[in-house]
């Protein structure tokens, strides 16, 4: 038997993480060739205003992602979590594939960064489900006591796929001259988000349904209106939510939509050596998440929260202080200190996904916390950054990020109780064996 829900976790770790690998893949792209999107979809002229609207265009296709919160999560609580998984990741494929099929500002004027727009837009929709259901499929999979390191998961395979988009990233600029890049080098990486596709979706065939859900169904208990009733019974917890979730929300796109531009423009490295530094910083934040999962395991969410929200804020401001005088060797140390904190965050706000709400309005109260917070602070982010250091505010973006995080560890003082699913402390029985403890979870 155990053999059997071994390698059923085995498959839903597969299954959800791949979505959020090609999730991240996607998205990474837009930040690593903003530069040269910005030249290509936009009238030549003043490039500060043509990389604002570039990354304006990324914020606007979060706009969008409540809306598509509510989508998916109607879907994920009432139809189920695979499902709902399923359909993302196939519109996720068609607003990237888009992209990359794109003609430019040359060829059909306002009609290419209105196209840009309209593809980033279903972007945006489709990605509002993901992360929030691709965290609780692992999840209602996994065993009590050991939830904090499945809860890394997602934020590591968000890391890999970001890696990897860089990895596909630094092979195109290295090997193209600038002119092939401009034309058709820039292409290639988001047209290679079609068969990654297909791969995520020939896995999450294989795998069943999350015992949760099935659970759910079989007690006849799932919500016709799941939204409604999580503003019913969890108003509280998604406000607690949302509190924690601006931080990572900011931190993450600093690092995966804003620091090639960042580096390349304001502390003056080569787009090869900002992209190195951004895998090996990954690679650290990947190590961190893992760590941060098993710590999480040991002494609870609230520790771990608190000491890394407050380990980011101090952290913050120097970063952006210190980058623009740094060495290749110096960057990787503040960037390396910068991802570990952040990926404690991120790993705790996996974990709080599925330990806030109860199963039968999980997704659709999780999802649309989630995503109100990618849309006013994650989406945001890197035209903020921009923004205030344009303004001559150069360590603008560290003050704000630090402000972000001292709520979130006030938010993690004041509202994260000690009951947690996965403090070291295994419940009486495990997840796959007692599906009813995980629908009232």
């Amino acid at each position: 038997m155990n053999n059997g829900n071994d390698a059923a976790r085995r498959k839903a770790l597969l299954a959800g993480a791949i979505g959020t690998f090609v999730e991240m893949y996607d998205l990474a792209l837009y930040g690593f060739f903003a530069t040269t999107i910005a030249t290509l979809f936009f009238p030549k002229g003043n490039s500060v205003t043509a990389l604002l609207s570039t990354f304006a265009i990324f914020a606007v296709g979060f706009v969008v992602r409540p809306i598509g919160a509510v989508v998916w999560g109607h879907i994920g609580d009432k139809v189920g979590r695979r499902p709902a998984l399923f359909m993302a990741v196939i519109v996720m494929s068609v607003g990237t594939v888009g992209m990359g099929l794109l003609p430019g500002y040359d060829q059909i004027g306002l009609a290419a960064p209105a196209l840009l727009l309209l593809f980033r837009l279903v972007q945006g929709f489709s990605v509002a489900g993901e992360y929030a259901g691709g965290t609780i499929f692992i999840l209602e999979y996994a065993p009590a006591g050991r939830r904090g390191r499945y809860a890394s998961t997602l934020p590591s395979s968000a890391n890999i796929g970001t890696i990897f988009g860089a990895l596909v990233a630094v092979l195109m600029t290295s090997t193209t001259t600038s002119e092939q890049l401009s034309s058709w080098g820039w292409r290639v990486p988001f047209l290679f988000a079609l068969p990654l596709t297909l791969v995520a979706l020939l896995l999450r065939l294989k795998v069943e349904e999350s015992p949760a859900f099935t659970a759910l169904q079989t007690e006849g208990r799932v919500e016709s209106a799941p939204l409604v009733e999580a503003f019913k019974m969890a108003k509280k917890p998604m406000l607690l939510f949302i509190g924690w979730a601006m931080t990572p929300s900011v931190s993450g796109y600093l690092v995966n939509a804003f620091l090639i531009s960042y580096l390349t423009r304001s502390a003056h490295f080569s787009n090869t050596q900002s992209l190195l530094i951004l895998v090996v910083s990954l690679l650290t934040s990947t190590g961190g998440c893992i760590v941060a999962g098993r710590l999480i395991d040991a002494a609870g969410k609230k520790r771990v929260a608190i000491v890394y929200a407050l380990g980011l804020g101090a952290w913050a401001i120097p970063s952006f202080a210190l980058l623009p005088h740094s060495s290749l060797l110096g960057a990787f140390m503040v960037i390396a200190v910068f991802v570990i904190f952040s990926s404690g965050v991120s790993t705790t706000l996996s974990l709080l996904i599925f330990d806030l709400f109860p199963a039968r309005v999980r997704v659709s109260a999780s999802a649309l916390g989630y995503n109100i917070c990618q849309m006013v602070f994650g989406g945001t982010a890197p035209f903020v950054a921009t923004f205030l250091i344009n303004a001559g505010h150069p360590l603008g973006p560290g003050y704000y990020l630090a402000g972000l995080a001292t709520v979130s560890a006030l938010v993690a003082v004041l509202g994260f109780g000690s009951r947690t699913q996965s403090n070291g402390r295994p419940t009486a029985t495990p997840a796959l064996a007692d599906n009813r403890q995980q629908t009232d979870a």
